[in-house]
Parts: structure tokens; sequence; C-alpha cells
């Protein structure tokens, strides 16, 4: 009796011909991690601002979000009750609808804080995908679309494609300027632009956005430190240093504090060697290079970066000292 072939296995044998193709799936988002200060926010934690940009308390963050879910379920339970008091079982359909369509904001929130987060951990494709989708979804709110435009300008800032992001910074601040002018994102997104018009070689009108400011220092400690970062590196860019010299110390005083100010310091080192004061100028350099782990520098801020590559060595900084596997930085301030 002739032996019977054994029975087709479930299993898949990959051979050395075989082309198997595989949907991919797009790793689950990190958790976001909130800072306790500024001084303590790393490369790729978060900080909660206020409305003058100063950084605030997890705690407080926490206790806002849950008042503005507690709102929301109280203005559904309420107009539950009500029509359900007037209309019967036809008024309870319309409390669900409410409860429906608040649910879709909340969806669409998640899906912006999602992207948020995948965006500071070099996930860059996967976030776009879901601000692009955010972007799409019906009647999205200027506020919404805003940050979801100004979040698009990171991803094209951290690829090295400044015309692209540039065109999101100016749409984001658009937007910005139809709903919320006064958001502190909109501070921080024109800061942004300053950098990449830097960046793409148009200093000088980086230098007129920066004039429209009047000089004016923001009062929050977040935007301050934006400001000192946009002014210096427009400097940098046009060989001369114009900051007042009582400034630049609090700078660089406030960047020493500040567990990832990698490109601030670098600036502020930049700053001091432009007065001649090699020794802060150095010390300074140094702790830019202690700290740039988990920043992208050479690409966030290329001016800077060749600055800081040329003078390491006259600096005596190590190399090796805070160098690690290239990622993404947080802001386009390469985490201040």
């Amino acid at each position: 009796m002739a032996d019977r072939p054994p029975p087709p296995s479930n299993k898949l044998v990959k051979r050395p011909d075989d082309a198997l193709v595989r949907k991919a799936v797009a790793a689950p988002a990190p958790p976001m991690r909130l800072a306790d200060s500024l001084e303590d926010a790393a490369p790729r934690t978060f900080v909660h601002v206020d409305r003058k940009g100063q950084v605030r308390s997890p705690a407080r963050y926490k206790a806002l979000q849950a008042a503005s879910y507690g709102a929301a379920a109280a203005i559904v339970g309420g107009v539950t009750v009500m029509y359900g008091a007037l209309l019967g079982v036809p008024g309870i359909g319309v409390g669900a609808a409410f409860a429906a369509y608040f649910g879709w904001h909340l969806r669409r929130s998640r899906l912006l804080h999602k992207a948020t987060v995948l965006l500071v951990h070099d996930q860059l494709d996967e976030a776009e995908a879901l601000l692009r989708k955010v972007l799409a979804s019906w009647r999205c709110p200027k506020h919404v679309a805003a940050l979801a435009e100004q979040n698009l300008g990171a991803v094209y800032n951290r690829r090295g494609n400044f015309e692209e992001a540039l065109a999101h910074q100016r749409a984001a601040m658009t937007l910005y300027a139809r709903g919320n002018a006064k958001s502190p994102m909109r501070q921080v997104v024109e800061y942004a632009e300053i950098i990449t018009l830097v960046n793409l070689g148009r200093v000088g009108e980086a230098r007129q956005r920066l004039d429209q400011k009047q000089g004016k220092v923001p009062e929050g400690d977040y935007l301050r430190m934006q400001h000192w970062g946009a002014e210096l590196y427009v400097c940098l860019a046009e060989g001369e240093h114009r900051l007042d010299p009582e400034q630049l110390h609090q700078c660089a005083i406030a960047a020493l504090k500040i567990t990832g100010a990698a490109a601030l310091l670098g600036l502020s080192a930049w700053a001091h060697w432009k007065l001649g004061d090699t020794d802060q100028a150095w010390h300074l350099l140094n702790e830019a290079y202690d700290r740039r782990q988990g920043v992208r520098l050479e690409r966030a801020l290329p001016l800077l970066w060749k600055w800081m590559e040329e003078h390491a060595k006259d600096a005596g900084v190590d190399p090796s000292i805070g160098a690690d596997e290239p990622t993404a930085d947080d802001d386009p301030l390469g985490g201040l």
C-alpha cells in the first residue's frame, strides 16, 4: 500500500524564492510624559503651557482635562434630561445624538494627541497620516486645524524639507489669526517660522519677522526661551551679535538650568564667542554637547551645528559625549 502524502500544513513556510508581502503595522504611540517644569524637560517630554507661555505643573493639566470632560458630560446629561422630559423617547434620542457629537470631537482630539506623541518620537510617516486625517475630517475646528498644520510643519522640518515646513507653518498662523489669536501656540509657530526662514537662507525676511515683535521678550518662560533661540539664530546667520548683554546673561543662566537645552546652549556659546569671551563660550559649548542626546541639531539648526563642529576642538569637546543614535528633536529649537 502506497504511503499517502502528508496533509497540507497551515504553517507558512518561507522559501528563498518566496516574496512575502505583509501589511505594515504602525508601532503604537509611546505614552505622553509631562515634565514637572521647564528645567526638567528632556527632548522627548512635553510641557503644559498656560496662556502667557509659562510652563505649569502636570497636575494643573490633568485638572483642566478632567474639568473639560466633566463639562461635556454635564451638557450631554442636561440635554438628555431636558429633551427626554419634553419629548419622551425621541428626546432621549436627541441626547444620544449630542453624545455622539461630543464623542466624534473627542476621537479627533485623540488622533491629534497621538500624532503629536508619534512626531516627537520620530515616527514621522505615522504622525503625518494621522494629522492629515484630522485636517480632512468634517468641520474641523480652526484651533484643531491650526495645531495639525503646525505639527505637519514640524514633520517636514524633521525631514529637512523646509519649503514644505514653511507652507504648513504659515497655514497654521492664518488659522490662529482667524480663531484664537492670543493662543501661545501661535507665538510658538511664529518663532518656528523665523527658524525655518533662516534655514532657507531667507535671513532678511527672518529679521523682518523678528523686528515686527519690536524686541518684546515674552513673559512666560517657555515663550521666552523660544524668543531668545530665534533671535540668536538670526544673529548667527547675520554674523552679528545683537542681544543685550544682560539678556544674553539671563539666557545662558536659564539654558544651563534646563535638561534639554542643547540648542540654546550652543547659540549662547556662539554669542559669547562673538563677544570674545571664549572661556564662557567653551563652557557653554561643552554643556551643549553634553545635552545633545535625543536632539538632532544638524537637521533642526544646521548653521548652529556647523559652527559647533568647527569649534568643538577649540573647546576641548569629547565628540562621543552626549551622542546617540539619530533621533528627532521636539521643536524647531532642537529641544531648546
